[in-house]
Parts: C-alpha cells; structure tokens; sequence
C-alpha cells in the first residue's frame, strides 16, 4: 500500500470514528435534555397526584425499561443502573445536599433516637429481613443476611425526596432524615462485612468484626468534622463572595469527605459527608452575613439534589423493568416484601417502647409516620449490583431489591398522604 493510499485509509477510518463519536454525544446530550423536559413536566403535574413526582419518576422508568424489553426498537437509548457511579457520583451529592439542612443543635438532642435506629435498627432489620429470604429460598443463613444487610435500612435518597414533598413536625423530620443519612453508612460498613465472609469464605472474627465496625462509624465523625471546618475556613481565608467559590468548596467537600473515608481511611464515607456538611455550615454561617450568598448556595443544593434524584430513581425504574422476575419464585418476592414491612413494624413500635424509658419516644401518629418512611431505594440495588456475575444468588437477590424498592417506592407514600389527610400531626 502507498503512503497516500495509508493516509487516505487513515483519514476514512479517523472521519468514520469521529462520526461515531459527535453520534454518542449528541445521542446522550438529547437524552439528557428529554429527561430534563419529563422530569420537569412530572414535578408540575403531580401535585394534584396521590404519589409524589419521585415516586412517578420511577414508574415512568419501569415502563421504558418494559418497552426496551418487550420492543427491541432500536432508535431508544439503553439507560443503564451503574452502582459505581450510584455510589460514587451520586451518593456523596445526596448525602451533602440532605446534611447541610441538619441543625446541629437538634441533632444533639435526638442523638439517642437516631442513633438507635441508625446502629441497632439497621442491625436487627437485617436479619429479620435476610432470615425469612434465605429460609424460603433455601439458602445459608450468611447468605441471606447478604440482601438483608443491603436492604436492610432506609435510603437517604429516597427519604429526603419523597419526604419534601409532605409537611411533618421538624422533630419527626429530623428523626427520619438523620435515621435514613446515619443508617445508610452502617448499611454499607454491614454489607461489606457480610460481603467480605460470604465471598471469600473467611473466618468470622467478632472482636475483630466489631472492633473494625466501630472504628468505620466512629473514625468518621472527626475526619468528617475537619473537613467541614477546614473548607469553611478556606472560604473565609479567601475573603471572597462569588458564588463560585462557596459553591465549588462545597462541592468538594462532598466528595473529599466521602472518598477520604471510603478509600483512604477505610471508615465510613456517608457518615463523613454528613457531618462535613454539618460542620460546613455551621462555622461559615457564623463568620459569614450574606444571607444571599447561603441562599444561592442552598438554591444550588436543591437543584442539584433534584435533578440527581431523578436521575436515579428513573435509572431504577428501567433496571427494574429491564430486569427478569421469573428467576425467582414468586413466594420469596412476597415474602421479602412482608418480611420488609414486618421488620420495619416491629423496629418502629417496638423500638419506640424502649425510647419511652429514655423519655425520647414519640406520639403514635408519629410512628405511623416512621413506618410508612421506611423506604428502600438505589443504594440497595448499587449494593447487590456490585456482587461480582459469578456468585449463584446474584440473580435471586437483584429481583428481590428491585420488587422492595417499587413496593416501598410507590405504595407507601399514597398511604403516607392517605393517612396525612385523615390524622393531622
């Protein structure tokens, strides 16, 4: 072949691939943009609906990821449930954009609740979840408490969207939240300890086991709190009032602090984003007195939490769509469903007799209230999705989450306004 025959070869493959990839681009900028349009039309609709615009969101998943299956047309985009990007992306976003909002002095005087149902709660949820699955499913035990770790507790992502869209007493509000921020680094430390013995078959160890569980959510408390300070004090030491700084700091707040405890420190990376944002707030709020820059920053937030949110909860509704249910028995999806629903009865009433003797319990509407927050959402499913191909309940467990997370989802927020318009708080 001839040096210009070669460059004209290369120049044709060259153009051929630029081709592909101006396609890709445009395909995902339009995707984009129609998602934006959906989201923004099911915001405004639903609030004459008996579901919150989240709870929409994913129904409207689910049905794409049913069409995708059941069509095959190949001009709609794939979507795909990516639990890196879930865990990585996403989570320290939603965690920085929900612990921002938590008044430290509140948290100070619901400590007992919260942590309660954040450590105890999360722990005995598991098993009364995993027991019953792997019963049915005749599997280990140690197995079973694998899906019970990940679903085991409330999704802070999940909470925070469909709880802005009722109106609860502060406490009750805080209670749930800081339940569904606190609980859900407990469930990923579980889920990796569970994890680690049923996927390398390794000795259980309890002293080293809880030794290593209390240093992940304990040691992320300080490292969470020095950087929120640090970050505040940074805007401070720059004297500045752009919106760019306060806003890019924050942003790298979120992730400093999640990815310094997940990755370099191994301790809980959820706990340590939650009290940065915590700490952020609280020191800059009081060197600084432009309420209109912590109005844009706050504005920023809620956008960008809503916009993630959507994100999510439709990339759910289309892995779940997408998924096949006839891989496990429909007597274990019930039974998951009822073991869910029982586990969160017994935690939340139960739990709340044994709060009474600290005098930190709650009124009986409020617990009702508890209940019906016990929602499940995309941490669950990024947990079992990040299982490797190989192991043998993958397939089991997936269907599962997937049936969990609609049921909590869709269901209990229509009884949750029900009962909101019948029992005034």
């Amino acid at each position: 072949m001839s040096a210009l025959a070669y460059s004209e070869s290369q120049t044709q493959r060259s153009f051929v691939r630029n081709t592909m990839d101006e396609h890709i681009i445009i395909t995902n900028i339009t995707i984009f943009c129609c998602l934006l349009i959906a989201f923004s039309a099911i915001k405004r609709y639903a609030n004459a609906s008996f579901l919150p615009a989240e709870a929409w969101i994913l129904i409207a998943g689910i049905l794409y990821g049913i069409t995708l299956k059941e069509t095959h047309i190949d001009w709609l985009p794939a979507i795909h449930f990516n639990p890196e990007i879930v865990l990585f992306v996403f989570l320290p976003i939603l965690i920085f954009a929900s612990g921002r909002l938590i008044n430290i002095s509140a948290l100070k005087a619901e400590v007992i609740p919260i942590s309660f149902f954040a450590i105890i709660g999360v722990l005995a949820t598991s098993f009364m979840i995993g027991a019953p699955i792997a019963w049915v499913l005749d599997i280990p035990l140690l197995h079973g408490l694998l899906i019970g770790a990940a679903a085991g507790a409330t999704d802070p992502a999940a909470v925070a969207a469909i709880f802005n869209s009722f109106k609860v007493p502060e406490r009750l509000h805080l209670v749930i939240e800081g339940e569904s921020l606190f609980n859900d680094g407990t469930t990923v430390v579980l889920f990796a300890l569970i994890s680690s013995l049923v996927l390398s078959d390794s000795m259980f160890d309890l002293k080293t086991s809880l030794l290593g569980f209390v240093w992940t959510i304990a040691g992320a408390i300080p490292v969470g709190i020095l950087i929120g300070w640090l970050g505040a004090k940074t805007l401070m030491l720059w004297g500045q009032q752009q919106l760019f700084f306060s806003v890019s700091i924050s942003v790298v707040i979120a992730y400093s602090a999640f990815l310094i405890g997940e990755k370099l420190l191994h301790i809980s990376g959820v706990i340590a984003v939650v009290m940065a944002a915590i700490f952020f707030i609280k020191t800059w709020r009081q060197h600084e007195s432009n309420s209109e820059g912590f109005k844009t920053l706050n504005d920023f937030w809620e956008y960008i939490a809503d916009l993630t949110n959507g994100i999510l909860f439709f990339a759910l509704g289309v892995a779940t769509g997408l998924h096949d249910f006839q891989k496990v028995p429909f007597i274990a999806v019930l039974t998951a469903i009822a073991a869910m629903l029982i586990a969160r009865a017994i935690l939340i009433y139960g739990g709340t007799g044994l709060l009474n003797l600290a005098k930190r319990g709650f009124p009986v509407s409020w617990q009702h209230i508890m209940y019906l927050g016990g929602l499940r959402g995309g941490v669950s499913a990024a947990l079992i999705l990040l299982i490797p191909e190989d192991y043998p309940y993958r397939g089991y467990f997936l269907c599962l989450a997937f049936a969990m997370i609609a049921f909590s989802l869709i269901l209990q927020p229509a009884v949750m306004q029900r009962y909101l318009k019948c029992a005034p708080l």
